[in-house]
């Protein structure tokens, strides 16, 4: 199938569960209150940066099944060593976040009203970390066989189910506790779907475990552990420094504009996936080539557009979207980090292109030598421009992290 038959696929497997996604946030927020919506939306980083036990595995899952279509019996050893893998890993990561509540409470600086809700919330959120990773194992099983319609008929109803439940849970009780019950069961139907649509493949192989399977993944994974150490850092730790040095109660101000361009970025990550399997599986220089020509005029013509609409149109959409309390600062970080965006955009193709070669080391090596000076960057900025500054750190940084992955895949 084509790259861009693909990538509609999987445009379209965001868009439908994003036009849900935005009026539920917005509604959220005006349920939740500033404070309970800002650590809903760190409930998403602590999910995201529960990565890190995926081990890479997900991603090295992808490539070694387009490597190997034709083997059904290597890939039902990597489906059954994966899955076992990963469902260890997942109870690990939900033991862990279970023990860190105390600290990550204290850590977020929240308010006393909140706390008890929060404690609740979190222990409620520990439960959905293996549910997330294994149901990240499936699809990757179908991403590597490039199943795209499949994958985004899964994402349509699993997402959609994410982005709203917490919502109407929310109605009922407008209480944090209550949203992330919502969010556990929203990531509970989306690991049954994803089940069903690979439950011959996961029958079949069963729980049996391949050593060497898992060191074949683990070599290219490792190195994606390392960048799933990393890259969570740099991509939330802003907000728990926000939560952190101004209160829980000011996350929001921030999460709420950058969860407008996270879900933006699903536009370019669409094609990225769609691109990665292909990339995996091309021997032909020429027709690499071809591939990530079309890759950069794609997302450069997409992109530039929303762009532009979201820098004139900024105050319109955040007061729409949240509210009026989010008509000043949150107006300005919008169009702020849509300067990022562009080459957070961009950078997509060269990391895949990276990684499809089989050098995710590469990467994890950017990402460590970005993060000390980001975090430095981040420090000064935030402390002395608050969230104006962090907006501006973030930007910078995935500007920098394009240009260095772009001169890293120029060498490939």
């Amino acid at each position: 199938m084509s790259l861009i038959k693909n990538s509609m696929w999987n445009l379209g497997g965001f868009i439908i569960p994003t036009l849900v996604a935005i009026p539920s946030l917005g509604l959220l927020a005006r349920y939740l209150g500033t404070e309970k919506f800002g650590l809903f939306t760190l409930a998403f980083a602590i999910v995201g940066y529960a990565s890190i036990f995926d081990a890479g595995l997900t991603r090295a899952v992808i490539r070694e099944i387009a490597i190997n279509r034709n083997s059904k019996e290597e890939q039902r050893r990597i489906i059954s060593t994966s899955t076992v893998s990963i469902g260890v890993l997942g109870c690990v990561a939900a033991l862990f976040i279970y023990i860190t509540i105390p600290s990550v409470q204290s850590l977020l600086n929240i308010s006393e009203v909140s706390n008890s809700d929060a404690e609740l919330a979190f222990k409620i959120l520990a439960l959905s970390i293996p549910v997330f990773l294994l149901n990240q194992v499936w699809l990757a099983y179908l991403e590597g066989h490039e199943l795209f319609a499949n994958i985004n008929i899964q994402r349509v109803i699993s997402n959609s189910c994410i982005a709203g439940l917490p919502t109407i849970f929310a109605l009922y009780s407008a209480t944090l506790t209550m949203a992330i019950a919502g969010l556990l069961l929203g990531r509970l139907i989306s690991l049954f779907i994803s089940f069903w649509f690979c439950r011959k493949i996961i029958t079949h192989s069963g729980l049996l475990f391949d050593q060497s399977t898992l060191k074949r993944l683990i070599k290219f994974g490792g190195w994606m552990t390392v960048s799933n150490i990393i890259s969570p850092m740099m991509v939330y730790f802003d907000r728990f420094i926000i939560s952190n040095m101004l209160g829980a109660n000011q996350v929001a101000y921030y999460t709420a504009p950058s969860e407008g361009v996270s879900r933006a970025l699903n536009v370019p990550s669409a094609l990225a996936r769609a691109l990665f399997p292909k990339l995996s599986k091309a021997s032909n220089k020429s027709e690499k080539m071809h591939l990530e020509k079309i890759s950069y005029f794609l997302i450069a013509s997409v992109c530039c557009p929303m762009i532009l609409l979201g820098f004139i149109y900024a105050q319109e959409i955040m007061v729409l979207w949240m509210g009026s309390e989010y008509a000043d600062e949150p107006v300005i970080i919008l169009r702020i980090l849509l300067v990022g965006f562009l080459f957070n955009a961009l950078a997509q193709i060269p990391f895949s292109k990276i990684q499809a070669a089989g050098k995710a080391h590469i990467t994890a090596i950017l990402h460590a030598c970005e993060l000390l000076p980001y975090l430095a960057l981040l420090y000064f900025l935030s402390s002395n421009y608050f969230l104006i500054g962090v907006a501006i750190s973030w930007s910078i940084r995935v500007t920098v992290d394009f240009v260095l992955l772009y001169s890293c895949a120029k060498n490939i």
